[in-house]
C-alpha cells in the first residue's frame, strides 16, 4: 500500500535498519540519566538543528506529542493577553484547549479570531496589546499555510507560538520568526509517531523563567533544567530519538527538501486540476507544499477512495468540515517521485469512472 496519508504518513524505508541497529545497541534498555543516553540526546539535538536549519541559541527540547506542547505553553509560559488565529480544525481545538485549560491563569484574557482559507493573516484584525499570537502554520485540515512572509505581520514585541507539525521536516522555516514552535515527528519527518518536539527561542524562555510554574511533571522550566543535562524529565521514547538520530544524519538540508517539495507540489496542483480535482484553497500564496486538499463532490468521494484502495493507494480523508467533500494528499519528503507517479496515473486512468 502507498500512503499518502497526511498523518501518520508514510514512514522513510531506512527506518527498518534503525530499528534493528537500535535493538542491537542495547540503548533501548538503557536509563535516561545513563551516559549512553545523555551521548544520543547530545548528538541527536545538534544534528537535528543542523539540518532543520534551526538557530544555534535555540533550545530543543522532545515531548510526547504535539498536544503536549500545547499542555505545556498553556500552563507554564501563555498569559496576559492572548490572540489565537486560525481557519481550521486544528487551530481552533489549540485556541479551545488552551481557553478550558484549568492550569492557564485566571487573569489570561484569550482571544480566538477565525480568517477565511484565501486569506493571508495580514487581514486580520491584530490585538495590537497581545502579549501571545499563536496559530497552525500549516493547518493538516484544510491545505493552507501561513508563509514566511506573513509570519512578519505579527508584531515582534510579542510572542509568537506555531504549531508546525505539517511543515517540520517538509518546509523550511525562518525560526527567527517566532519563539516556539512545535510539531511531531509522524508528518514530515517520516517517523513513527510517538514524539512531539518543542523548539525554543531564548526570548520564549526568558518569559518562561519569569513566570516559573512548577507544578506539573511537564513544567517546561523542568523540562530544560533536564536538557541541559542532556537528560529528560520523564523516561523518554528513546526509541524514536535514536530513528531520529539516524534519519537525520541521511536526509538533505532542509533547503534541498524544501526546493523539491515547493517543485512537486506545484506539479500536484497543475496535474489535478487538468483532471478536474480543484484545490480547495484558491488563492495559491495560501497553498500547503507539504498537505494538498482537494474538492469533490460528495457523491464521488467514496467511490474515488474505495477505487484507490484497490489499486493499493491510500488517499487522506477530508477533515472537520470539509470532510464530506474533500480528500487530501500528503507530499512529504519520504515519498518518493516513483510513488506520486504512481498516483498520477491511478488518477489519470480513473477520472472518467469516479465522474460516471
Amino acid at each position: 500500500m502507498i500512503t499518502f496519508y497526511p498523518g501518520p504518513s508514510k514512514i522513510y524505508p531506512q527506518v527498518k535498519k534503525y530499528l534493528n541497529e537500535a535493538f542491537d545497541s542495547g540503548i533501548l534498555q538503557m536509563n535516561h540519566r545513563s551516559p549512553a543516553f545523555m551521548d544520543l540526546l547530545k548528538e541527536t539535538i545538534e544534528i537535528f538543528k543542523e539540518k532543520q536549519g534551526i538557530p544555534y541559541e535555540y533550545e530543543v527540547f522532545f515531548t510526547s506529542s504535539a498536544t503536549e506542547a500545547w499542555e505545556i505553553l498553556a500552563q507554564s509560559v501563555i498569559g496576559g493577553r492572548v490572540q489565537f488565529l486560525y481557519n481550521g480544525a486544528f487551530g481552533k481545538k489549540w485556541f479551545k484547549y488552551t481557553v478550558t485549560n484549568p492550569a492557564a491563569e485566571a487573569s489570561t484574557v484569550i482571544r480566538g479570531s477565525r480568517y477565511k482559507l484565501d486569506e493571508t493573516i495580514e487581514k486580520v484584525e491584530l490585538d495590537p496589546d497581545a502579549n501571545f499570537y499563536c496559530a497552525v502554520q500549516n493547518e493538516t485540515s484544510n491545505g493552507t499555510v501561513i508563509q514566511n512572509q506573513f509570519i512578519e505581520v505579527l508584531p515582534s514585541k510579542s510572542l509568537r507560538c506555531f504549531d508546525i507539525t505539517s511543515s517540520l521536516g517538509a518546509q523550511k522555516i525562518d525560526f527567527t520568526e517566532g519563539d516556539f514552535w512545535l510539531a511531531s515527528v509522524q508528518k514530515g519527518l517520516g517517523l513513527p509517531s510517538g514524539m512531539g518536539i518543542l523548539i525554543c527561542s531564548p526570548k520564549g524562555l526568558k518569559e518562561a523563567e519569569k513566570v516559573n510554574e512548577r507544578n506539573h511533571y511537564n513544567s517546561l522550566n523542568f523540562i530544560r533544567e533536564n536538557f541541559k543535562k542532556y537528560q529528560t524529565n520523564y523516561t523518554p521514547n528513546i526509541l524514536n530519538i535514536f530513528l531520529l538520530n539516524g534519519i537525520s544524519k541521511e536526509v538533505e538540508t532542509i533547503e534541498h527538501i524544501d526546493q523539491k517539495l515547493k517543485q512537486r507540489a506545484a506539479d500536484l496542483y497543475a496535474f489535478f486540476e487538468k483532471e478536474g480535482y480543484f484545490s480547495l484553497v484558491k488563492n495559491e500564496l495560501c497553498r500547503s507544499q507539504s498537505v494538498l486538499a482537494f474538492e469533490i463532490n460528495p457523491a464521488q468521494l467514496s467511490k474515488l477512495k474505495n477505487k484507490a484502495n484497490e489499486h493499493g493507494i491510500l488517499l487522506g480523508n477530508g477533515y472537520g468540515e470539509w470532510k464530506e467533500n474533500s480528500f487530501r494528499i500528503a507530499n512529504f519528503p519520504a515519498i518518493t517521485d516513483e510513488e506520486t507517479e504512481q498516483l498520477k496515473n491511478f488518477i489519470k486512468q480513473t477520472a472518467h469512472e469516479i465522474r460516471s
